[in-house]
């Protein structure tokens, strides 16, 4: 057998490590392309045997990238591997003719032999896949992963909680968060607290408070410095709200935590 032609598309978003199928870059003919925009033209250039679509967590323009390769090469099998699975995205798969569906971490020898297998076949002189329907997926399954792609603690919680340990100082608006995540205000909303059990302003607000918890205890900031620094810009509601969390007023708790 000649040594496959492999085309790995990384998608992924977090690239701190290898793609999965660089384990095995001495077995293929292995190229790799982060650069979606160039992926057609790449495919007619490179005419690979097997093509492997590489996911932390898809989202509905990687799996429409995914679709749209389908439909243009439907003779070129398409493996997928992804860190986050679900029932949903499973059916997603199967019915946008993935040949294999795999989720990571990846036995190395397995997803070598499914490539070997497919390129034997692809190469099988009765091989036609010309006949075989593109399956378009249900409009219900298109439109969760259009607007609740990020619908898991994984995915929603672990990027909004990441922007707010960064930006907890500055003004926080819950309409550019959610376009942040590709949803809608209300979606994101709902997600959140399925997903925390709290709202996101609730979340913010303690979030903020605890931050001013430690600045009362540690620095010799003042009562409104510390409200500034931790993204109150009301102070009678920084102290408001502190009473509410700490029992104490701001000043009352400072003197009582030196």
């Amino acid at each position: 057998m000649n040594t496959p032609i492999l085309l790995q598309v990384d998608l992924r978003k977090n690239k701190n490590n290898l793609p999965e199928c660089a384990k095995l870059s001495n077995r293929f003919k292995q190229n790799i392309l982060e650069e979606e925009s160039k992926l057609i033209d790449y495919i007619y250039s490179l005419s690979p045997d097997v093509i492997c679509f590489e996911f932390d967590y898809p989202d509905f323009k990687c799996l429409k990238t995914l679709e749209l390769t389908k439909k243009s090469f439907p003779s070129i099998p398409i493996i997928m591997i992804t860190e986050h699975h679900d029932e949903n995205l499973a059916i997603w798969a199967l019915r946008a003719r993935v040949w294999d569906y795999l989720i990571k971490p990846v036995d190395c020898e397995i997803f070598y032999s499914y490539v070997c297998k497919l390129t034997d076949l692809r190469n099988n002189k009765n091989y036609n896949s010309s006949s075989r329907d593109i399956l378009q997926p249900s409009q219900t399954i298109s439109k969760q992963f259009n607007t609740e792609q990020l619908a898991d603690i994984k995915s929603t919680s672990l990027h909004v909680i990441r922007y707010v340990e960064d930006h907890y100082q500055e003004k926080i608006y819950i309409s550019e968060l959610a376009e942040k995540c590709r949803i809608s205000k209300h979606q994101f909303g709902r997600v959140f607290k399925r997903e925390k059990g709290i709202t996101f302003r609730e979340y913010l607000v303690n979030f903020r408070l605890d931050k001013a918890r430690e600045l009362l205890e540690e620095s010799q900031l003042s009562v409104g410095d510390v409200s500034f620094a931790v993204g109150f810009f009301d102070h009678s509601y920084f102290t408001r709200m502190f009473k509410r969390y700490a029992g104490l007023s701001p000043s009352d708790y400072r003197l009582r935590n030196k």
